[in-house]
């Protein structure tokens, strides 16, 4: 790979006159080495400045006062990075939150949709160039750096702009603004790892205790069926499939869905689900019923368990830091990791064990969570981008999930009464299969019933709902005829030669789901940064984004003001995507010791 000239800087005159002659030219690549991946324990050794007119790499060991008496001069330029929330971090601790970071991966995904990758393979996707990271983890706090290191610290910043150059000759203004739909939020998601969430150690520890009793009684209803002789690891989905394959019958081996890439037996929840309504009041279907619930308390287990805990007692402070992940899906919905906040169930009674994770993630002493949750946002947004006007008012001011409810029972229903409660919870199953694009044998599976009541439940929901029906069929014409979805931030998503209905349905719901919070994520954090600078909201912390939630951590007497301030971001965030639309009903939560106990209050 051939290295293009670059200028070595390692004096404060020069850094001025590289910065000052890099503003002239538009966006410039910015791309930091540094002794350690946390600011407090480490420092930044070189900074690569590279556009079509400025090369150099600084490094800053050999400029009085290093990058932090000097990252002032950054302001006032659109910097190109890949993964801003790293650089962020360093300007941050230097006392520059102000610097404008503009990511080239989030510049893909506003065009392409989300994902997650690193430098390396979208350097050889999109420029089919193959980068060398061999000096990445070479010692940056060396007294002189080698020619080896400098060339890689130029080549990252170098390479990076020739990935902006490349995109944004493709983009157009919409998918601009869907791009900044994205990017604006990483000031926000990084106040909220750095913050963490605190974690009931104890607390949580017992409802781990109560899953792992349960998870003992469904190994031994599982095993009552089907012995280790038979089936060693009760957690290896290929060992089902072959056991099943030779003693299945034939009929029920015909409806089994199966792996794309294996071609053994599907092994999901949701597939277990299925068979066991295929199969009755039978002991097979007893089975299933056990190796679902196992394998439902054991995901409980591996996802929300000891995990969390280890991740709270690896901090001074007892939070749970994880990171957010901004456009990581497909649909650039966030992801989490380390651990995946994004997955907490809601309150539940789960196999006989009451289970509220919520009510572990708690407030630090003297303080209280200020927490607001989207209403059926997704709905609200599919009747939106529809234009269907039933579909709107149901969901802002009925219940579309009791109207599903009613034409399953075929009665009136008292959503307050536990069958009440029951039926309109499977109702949801109806609604979300229905506009993600579920047909009849689909729906009737999952629902466990004839294919003719599945029809007529379809036939329901087109006759209520016709324009939200048929939404899916316009993305699906959009995405045959151009391989790309317009969303609706400006973004796009490609959607291949073949796009099939559930993608072409899913996708613009999920994407306007994202839209709508990420508006209401830098809103809020921007007029928190106003209000702490009054010295009105000053020990206020925005916590976390889980789901379509927004998490403050708060002292008790900003508590209220907090919770309106939230109100105000969420509704406004919403507008900014949906002008005019009605925001009844549009929030719930309130103020609390824990999430899970949160009480709702008049501000």
């Amino acid at each position: 790979m051939n290295i293009p000239s670059y200028k070595l800087v390692s004096n404060a005159k020069d850094l001025k006159r590289f910065i000052k002659y890099a503003k002239k030219h538009g966006p410039t690549a910015l791309d930091f080495e540094t002794t350690s991946l946390d600011p407090k324990a480490g420092r930044v050794r070189t900074a690569n400045i590279s556009n079509h007119k400025t090369r150099c790499v600084v490094d800053f060991d050999r400029i009085k006062g290093g990058f932090r008496a000097h990252a002032h001069l950054f302001r006032g330029l659109e910097w190109i990075v890949f993964y801003a929330g790293f650089e962020y971090r360093w300007f941050l601790d230097a006392g520059v939150g102000d610097i404008r970071l503009w990511d080239v991966g989030n510049l893909r995904r506003a065009i392409l949709g989300g994902g997650h990758f690193k430098l390396k393979q979208i350097v050889l996707w999109d420029l089919e160039i193959e980068m060398s990271k061999e000096e990445q983890a070479s010692d940056w706090s060396a007294p002189k750096l080698s020619k080896s290191q400098l060339d890689y610290a130029y080549m990252d910043g170098h390479l990076t702009y020739s990935l902006w150059d490349h995109w944004s000759k493709r983009m157009d203004m919409m998918q601009f603004e869907g791009f900044l739909t994205l990017n604006d939020m990483v000031p926000a998601v990084v106040e909220m790892e750095l913050s963490g969430v605190r974690l009931d150690q104890e607390k949580h520890a017992d409802l781990c205790a109560a899953w792992t009793k349960t998870k003992l009684l469904r190994i031994d209803a599982v095993r009552k069926f089907v012995d280790v002789d038979e089936v060693k690891n009760i957690n290896s989905d290929s060992q089902w499939s072959d056991y099943f394959g030779q003693n299945a019958p034939q009929a029920l081996l015909d409806i089994w869905p199966r792996t794309e890439k294996t071609g053994q037996l599907e092994m999901k929840n949701k597939t277990l689900g299925m068979l066991s309504g295929a199969v009755p009041n039978t002991p097979l279907s007893e089975f299933f019923r056990a190796l679902s619930e196992y394998k439902t308390i054991t995901k409980y287990l591996s996802s929300f368990g000891e995990t969390m805990i280890t991740a709270a007692r690896g901090d001074n402070d007892g939070r749970v830091h994880a990171r957010y992940n901004i456009g990581a899906a497909k649909t650039c919905r966030f992801s989490s990791s380390g651990p995946n906040l994004q997955q907490i169930p809601r309150d539940r009674d789960l196999l006989g064990v009451r289970t509220s994770v919520r009510q572990s993630f708690i407030a630090a002493r003297d303080r209280l969570l200020v927490s607001l949750d989207y209403s059926g946002i997704e709905l609200r947004v599919l009747a939106l981008l529809a234009q269907d006007d039933q579909l709107l008012e149901d969901v802002v001011y009925g219940d579309v999930h009791l109207e599903v409810a009613q034409k399953i029972a075929g009665k009136k229903l008292n959503k307050k009464t536990r069958v009440g409660k029951e039926l309109r919870q499977g109702a949801k199953g109806v609604s979300f299969g229905i506009i993600y694009g579920s047909g009849a044998a689909g729906l009737a599976m999952t629902m466990h019933t004839s294919l003719s009541n599945a029809g007529d439940y379809i036939d329901f929901w087109q006759t209520r709902y016709p324009r939200a029906f048929d939404y899916r069929f316009k993305m699906q014409a959009e995405a045959q005829s151009s391989k790309y979805i317009r969303m609706v931030d400006g973004g796009t998503v490609y959607m291949g030669a073949r796009p099939d209905l559930p993608k072409c349905a899913n996708y613009p719901v999920q994407r306007a789901a994202l839209s709508v919070m990420a508006k209401a994520i830098v809103r809020h954090k921007n007029d928190l940064d106003i209000a702490r600078a009054n010295g009105t909201q000053r020990h206020t912390l925005m916590l976390s984004t889980i789901h379509d939630a927004l998490i403050d951590e708060v002292s008790r007497r900003d508590s209220k003001r907090c919770l309106k301030m939230m109100r105000e971001a969420m509704t406004a965030g919403y507008l900014d995507v949906f002008p005019g639309a009605p925001t009844d009903r549009l929030v719930e939560g309130g103020i609390g010791p824990s999430w899970g106990l949160l009480e709702e209050v008049e501000v």
